[in-house]
């Protein structure tokens, strides 16, 4: 099912992610605002923001280099990922990807793309500024409608090369499904509903050998992903090697389950949520992080130059069928952006 997805990988923690899957033969594209940085990646499909020299992780300068050069930008996303279903990755505390992000991602949905953002989460050593960033482009991304299946990976979960190619061999694996059998299959229709999904979405596989229900809970909830704290999940997939798996031992793990789909695999066991709601502590922590650091600073000049940040408030979704949103073009889609 891998041609009916493609890949786009904004910034350098992005593009690392997106290259992994081009080594998977997936439809690829990349684009950074810093040449030196899109130089390293062996990739066939490289935009480069003109003009641009990179980002100094500066979100509103990046919107602001990609003013002139917005349309043919996207034009060139078009005209590359010709896919309805649209991966996304970029990282939330850098200047190319957690800008460009959000843009990008509002026109493809308003032109009928289904979007699985993958925005990767800083670790509990970042700065304060790539906090500051972190937490505007999660609020940002919060108040997207529209979007598919969101995956946030927490590099505070370890060393971040490990944590890109287990996400890519995950998703992978899952798009790609192999399952024929008389005990069930997840079908394609069922793992494009999955990840077609509003709101958090986390992915755990685990080898044959513990294809039992502790172990793919475990893969869930202490995996890459951020920190599950939902109650509820909308679409849970299971497809195992186990054929006597438990599977009500893992439903449970949630207060409730809008439906499962199950299949049976012969490797591996994989394991999926969607539909889960954002971890608000985490994003209020990258708030706090950065406020924080504010707050010990005694230099007036440099006080000066910060905004305060906009309050989180609590959202919450409807899981429902992505429908195009109202067409605006792309250069309003960053005015709009640019005058918040």
């Amino acid at each position: 099912m891998k041609e009916q997805f493609g890949i786009l990988g904004l910034g350098a923690g992005g593009s690392n992610i997106a290259n992994l899957f081009e080594g998977k033969s997936y439809t690829t594209m990349y684009i950074n605002t810093s040449v030196e940085d899109l130089d390293c990646i062996k990739g066939v499909h490289k935009v480069m923001v003109p003009g641009a020299e990179g980002a100094a992780k500066d979100r509103k300068r990046v919107l602001q280099l990609a003013m002139e050069s917005f349309g043919d930008i996207v034009q060139k996303i078009e005209s590359v990922i010709t896919q309805k279903y649209v991966v996304i990755i970029f990282s939330a505390g850098g200047g190319t990807g957690s800008g460009l992000s959000i843009p990008i991602l509002k026109y493809l949905t308003q032109i009928g793309k289904v979007c699985i953002p993958v925005m990767i989460l800083p670790d509990n050593r970042s700065s304060a500024k790539v906090n500051e960033n972190a937490y505007n482009a999660s609020v940002e991304l919060m108040s997207i409608q529209g979007l598919g299946a969101t995956f946030l990976l927490d590099n505070s979960r370890g060393d971040k090369f490990a944590i890109n190619s287990r996400f890519a061999c995950e998703l992978d694996s899952f798009i790609n499904l192999q399952n024929s059998s008389v005990h069930g299959n997840i079908d394609k229709a069922e793992r494009k509903q999955m990840l077609s999904c509003p709101g958090v979405a986390v992915i755990g596989k685990v080898s044959k050998a513990k294809s039992v229900a502790s172990e793919l809970v475990d893969s869930l909830y202490n995996g890459i992903h951020a920190e599950i704290t939902s109650k509820n999940a909308y679409y849970l997939g299971i497809s195992t090697s186990n054929k006597s798996l438990d599977i009500e031992s893992i439903t449970s793990t949630f207060s409730s389950v809008y439906d499962v789909f199950t299949g049976t695999s012969e490797a591996t066991s994989i394991i999926i949520a969607t539909g889960l709601q954002f971890p608000q502590k985490k994003i209020v922590e990258f708030r706090n992080k950065f406020e924080e650091t504010v707050k010990t600073m005694n230099d007036t000049n440099v006080m000066q130059s910060f905004e305060p940040l906009e309050p989180l408030k609590g959202l919450s979704f409807t899981p429902t069928v992505i429908q195009p949103q109202a067409s605006t073009s792309p250069r309003d889609i960053l005015m709009g952006l640019l005058n918040n």
